[in-house]
């Protein structure tokens, strides 16, 4: 299959190493270098414009910022884009809004995270209302192998958003804490980072495997009296808990003012 990634940043990047290893890839970038050292590494087709990048796909991609927006729909606005599938993982930017720039396109909003890298992401999907069933199954065989894949109703996605789009940042947060932690308590850095690995390894294995929920794992773990009850004392007086849950609220409702702020100046306005 051909596609077409638009924007070769972190996260455009990510998705065409993973694509390029099963299907034709063409490569824009308005940074030449940049296209051009990424398409040597997986083997796809540098695009000198982003119109000819779009020609060839059956699937683009849209990964640039959300700021520009406009100006990838201005370079588009020659192009057809009748019967093309337009995968946008911009963040705050709604179907509403996309359909104003892209009108013959076939719309998909998806919030994928890192993780899809190496094959355990989350991406949520949302389809168009001009999304037919045939293109709808060709997203879902692109999208396999890069981990979790959810189709969602529009109304979940900056909520996805703020729990794995920009919660796998939170998660490295919390590892690089704990490692620093191990660190105070004189272990080696590179010593800390192996045992705090493999403890988070151990901790989704009990989670997934044990049939137990969170709660109930800590109460098996904690003893009474005992150096987890310490520890966990002083996470709740410095209000971890409930700090993490205003992170991924501040996260969600900051994309939601990003969509708003789009929508102000999208072409249906």
């Amino acid at each position: 299959m051909s596609i077409a990634i638009i924007g070769c940043g972190v996260m455009g990047s990510a998705l065409a190493t993973h694509l390029a290893l099963r299907h034709r890839v063409f490569l824009y970038d308005h940074n030449s270098h940049k296209r051009e050292q990424l398409a040597q590494k997986i083997k796809a087709a540098p695009c000198s414009t982003m119109q000819g990048a779009v020609v060839q796909a059956q699937i683009c991609f849209l990964c640039v910022k959300p700021k520009d927006l406009p100006l990838v729909a201005k370079e588009l606005e020659t192009t057809s884009l009748k019967g093309k599938i337009l995968v946008s993982i911009l963040a705050g930017t709604s179907l509403t809004t996309l359909h104003g720039y892209f009108p013959e396109a076939q719309l998909v909003r998806s919030m994928p995270n890192l993780g899809l890298i190496y094959e355990q992401g989350v991406q949520g999907l949302v389809g168009g209302p001009n999304l037919s069933s045939s293109s709808k199954e060709l997203v879902e065989r692109v999208m396999m192998g890069m981990g979790l894949n959810l189709w969602l109703s529009e109304e979940k996605i900056e909520a996805l958003t703020a729990l794995s789009g920009s919660g796998i940042a939170f998660i490295l947060v919390m590892i690089e804490a704990l490692i620093d932690g191990g660190v105070d308590l004189d272990f080696e850095p590179q010593v800390a980072q192996e045992i705090v690995l493999q403890t988070l390894k151990g901790a989704l294995s009990l989670l997934e495997k044990s049939g137990k929920g969170c709660k109930e794992l800590i109460l098996q773990i904690a003893s009474p009296g005992g150096t987890t009850v310490a520890g966990l004392k002083v996470m709740e007086e410095g209000s971890v808990h409930s700090g993490i849950v205003k992170t991924l609220r501040a996260c969600h409702d900051k994309a939601l003012i990003m969509n708003k702020g789009i929508q102000g100046h999208g072409k249906e306005n």
